[in-house]
């Protein structure tokens, strides 16, 4: 079984890379106890597999991480179940079994107390406990593990991402131009060569949503396959002379025999209204 986690990356700690990311991940499912598997040999490492990358200086609403389970972390009935004089808690998956957790300092849940462990809060409540300021957890779902991986089942990111200076009238009237053109050609440094490609066909979703102190506010589906395309192409075919502000990764769009869906969806304790960027 796989512990699938969606969590939030915005404010200041968008400028952390990938790679630390995954150490503060490591770090934090470390200090809740997660039962996470570990790898084989010499020098054992944590074993977890991320959705799509995130260009350092982007925010997301919709960020994805995969932690195997050892195969003694899921127990059924209640949290007291556990063995609370081995130091090991429980903490409750949304909809799932009881997993057993190696941590007992977590306090209730504010927003969904789970009844028959008051002394504990949901995995997604102790996670963002753990983790630091900018990142937050909106679900922790189980997954039985089959499929492709996260990276290869995304299919479309939702983005929002504002061009600095530019008025709405004008940003409307370049998005109507660009989605009436047959190619959009745009150029990219991509291991040190200047690279061309053609990325309308990856444009399925463009439009003007609203302004924000310093310009106006795009939302856009892009594809994420055969490659991803990010809004920082976008601009300089939308607007050659103005610069891309802040931009926001707000969903990672999966397509399967269910047809489209994402990775997890925040819990209900988790929703709250999503603002475009602003201020």
């Amino acid at each position: 079984m796989r512990l699938r986690v969606r969590f939030s990356k915005t404010g200041k700690i968008r400028f952390i890379g990938h790679r630390d990311v995954a150490r503060v991940t490591e770090r934090a499912v470390r200090k809740v106890g997660l039962p996470v598997a570990y790898s084989e040999g010499f020098s054992p490492r944590m074993r977890m597999s991320f959705g799509l990358a995130l260009p350092t200086g982007y925010e997301s609403d919709g960020e994805f991480v995969e932690l195997p389970l050892v195969d003694s972390a899921l127990i059924d009935g209640a949290a007291g179940d556990a063995d609370a004089s081995n130091g090991v808690g429980a903490l409750s998956a949304a909809g799932g079994p009881v997993i057993v957790c190696r941590s007992g300092t977590h306090a209730p849940c504010e927003h969904e107390p789970q009844l028959d462990a008051p002394s504990y809060c949901t995995i997604a409540e102790a996670l963002s406990e753990a983790l630091p300021v900018g990142m937050e957890v909106s679900a922790a779902v189980l997954t039985d593990g089959r499929g492709p991986s996260l990276q290869a089942a995304v299919r479309t990111c939702g983005w929002q991402f504002e061009i600095v200076g530019l008025d709405e009238a004008a940003a409307a009237k370049a998005v109507a131009e660009l989605l009436a053109a047959g190619t959009v050609v745009t150029e990219r440094v991509h291991k040190g060569e200047t690279v061309s490609s053609d990325i309308r066909p990856s444009v399925e979703v463009l439009q003007v949503v609203g302004r924000s102190d310093w310009g106006t506010v795009l939302s856009a589906e892009l594809s994420a396959t055969p490659r991803v395309v990010r809004p920082s192409e976008l601009v300089p075919a939308l607007a050659l002379a103005h610069d891309m502000g802040r931009a926001r990764r707000t969903h990672q769009w999966t397509c399967g025999a269910a047809g489209r869906a994402e990775p997890a969806v925040p819990s209900r304790c988790a929703q709250r209204q999503k603002e475009t960027l602003s201020g």
